[in-house]
């Protein structure tokens, strides 16, 4: 049991169910509902948009509620904006509640001078589910760059880029059941772990979809298959050398998207004609063809016969670096394309092109890192909502993305130059006193934000490396075992002072 993927589809809500009816006879002031914002952010999931999601999904309540729909699904995005405000870890539903609420709770009409509790919040969650949060993402999703946007397109195609990431959720018995671990024969103790697979658009790092499940009942390659209906004939994928195999990259380009993608070491490739430009012509073997192409070489009788599959480009190419103190390394590397024109993709283009895959990780990073809070575990403890915060989170990412491409196509400058933890600090101080914001004042937050990110750019970027080590850890305690029972954290303590005899001296 898993998240359901993010282009799964959404049965139509009946109009006629108690839950779809809308609320009558109820003061527009007295619904508190109905002020709640998300600071500037608003600009993109406006009241409409969540209304209107409410709607489809049945989530619009009859009962009149301290919180109605509206203001937990607000609620649960701040929870994400949040996750990482401050650093001994994640702030409490009611710290998260009393931010989003700062200027509302003392109006007049508002009822709502005492806080909910976490568990009136919790049940609120319960109550709304992951179907609004999931098909909210779908209605905001999708690419964010415009014809002028720096980095984002190539040889006259959106340049996307597609990878997969994992995050821990907290180890209740009904999370290691619906999503399981990553190495669940080691009997290690870890935490269960959803993994999340995004296409990601890479001049600007929004997210064209996304889809996620269980580590233990998922690959990458089966989430992939669940992102191909977001794939475009004018997009360009890059991907790394995980995903290269003969099913996945027919079903790929069946979908009109041209690829360049990274090809293993190992996997051979045979030239069948030397383009003037230094690449080649090859096929991508079907998997029989594979296996008797890796016989017939095993056994030193290689065949000249052209096998079955693909017919592709290949780039051989090698990336020499030098760094400051003078030592010199090189890095080999051997695309797979589908653009098999010399003259309109160059060799030595696509071999920098392939390097802007690297912006999905940086976009991972901003996600989990910055976001989310590096360390951090996801705070649901039940599948449920486990899948309604991971949609949260990804609505919240893509809307601060969209918010920083807004900014820099209006400057005229590239998005990479505006800097995504100042632009979460600067959203997370505009929530409290623009959450009940009218239109004008949304407009001069809006204005207010832009001028900040531009007063604070970051330097262009430069060419860097860094090298995939871990540092060991510090810490050589014993590693502790998923099937040994928790110490009880309750517990009761007992203070017996012991008395000192006296010394000889004093009994004389």
């Amino acid at each position: 049991m898993g998240a359901q993927s993010a282009t799964a589809p959404i049965p139509p809500a009946r109009a006629t169910t108690l839950n779809s009816r809308r609320p009558t006879g109820i003061p527009m002031e007295e619904r508190f509902g109905e002020q709640v914002r998300l600071g500037v952010l608003t600009r993109w999931i406006t009241p409409q948009l969540v209304d209107e999601v409410l709607e489809r999904t049945g989530r619009i309540e009859l009962r009149r509620r301290l919180l109605p729909a509206r203001a937990v699904v607000y609620f649960v995005l701040a929870l994400c904006l949040f996750g990482s405000a401050e650093s001994a870890g994640q702030p409490g539903y009611r710290a998260v509640l009393r931010t989003l609420t700062e200027t509302l709770r003392h109006l007049p009409g508002l009822r709502l001078q005492r806080l909910p509790t976490s568990s009136a919040l919790t049940r609120a969650r319960q109550r709304l589910g992951e179907k609004p949060l999931r098909v909210l993402f779908e209605r905001t999703c999708g690419p964010l760059a415009g014809p002028d946007t720096a980095g984002a397109y190539a040889f006259g195609l959106r340049l996307v880029a597609w990878d997969g990431t994992s995050l821990d959720v907290p180890e209740t018995e009904a999370n290691a059941t619906a999503f399981g671990y990553t190495n669940p024969s080691t009997n290690t103790c870890g935490n269960p772990q959803v993994r999340l697979m995004t296409v990601t658009e890479c001049g600007t790092h929004g997210l064209i979809d996304a889809a996620f499940e269980g580590v233990e009942h998922s690959s990458e390659f089966t989430l992939g298959r669940a992102l191909l209906a977001s794939l475009a004939p004018d997009m360009l994928l890059l991907a790394d050398r995980y995903f290269v195999g003969y099913e996945l990259w027919a079903d790929v380009r069946a979908t009109g998207a041209q690829l360049i993608w990274r090809v293993k070491a190992g996997q051979f490739f045979t030239p069948l004609r030397v383009l003037p430009d230094g690449s080649y012509l090859s096929v991508m073997p079907t998997p029989a063809e594979t296996r008797r192409l890796g016989a017939a070489r095993a056994t030193g009788h290689p065949t000249t016969e052209m096998p079955q599959g693909h017919l592709v480009r290949i780039v051989d190419y090698s990336v020499r670096v030098r760094s400051a103190d003078g030592a010199i390394s090189r890095e080999s590397f051997r695309l797979v394309t589908s653009l098999l024109d010399h003259r309109q993709a160059p060799a030595q283009q696509l071999a920098m092109v392939y390097h802007q895959r690297w912006e999905i990780e940086i976009s991972f990073a901003e996600l989990k890192n910055r976001l989310r809070g590096a360390g951090f575990t996801l705070r649901s403890k039940s599948p449920d909502l486990v899948c309604q915060e991971v949609y949260a989170l990804l609505v919240v990412y893509h809307a601060l993305c969209a918010l920083e491409c807004e900014v820099a196509s209006e400057a005229g400058i590239d998005s990479d130059r505006i800097s995504f933890t100042v632009t979460v600090q600067l959203v997370r101080l505009g929530v409290p006193r623009q959450a009940a914001a009218t239109t004008n004042r949304l407009r001069w937050a809006l204005e207010t934000v832009a001028a900040d990110l531009l007063d604070d750019l970051l330097p262009s970027r430069r060419d860097r490396r860094c090298d995939r080590v871990k540092k060991p850890p510090k810490n050589k305690f014993a590693i502790k075992r998923r099937d040994r029972p928790r110490t009880p954290s309750n517990v009761h303590y007992t203070i017996n002072v012991t008395r000192q005899r006296p010394s000889p001296a004093e009994t004389a």
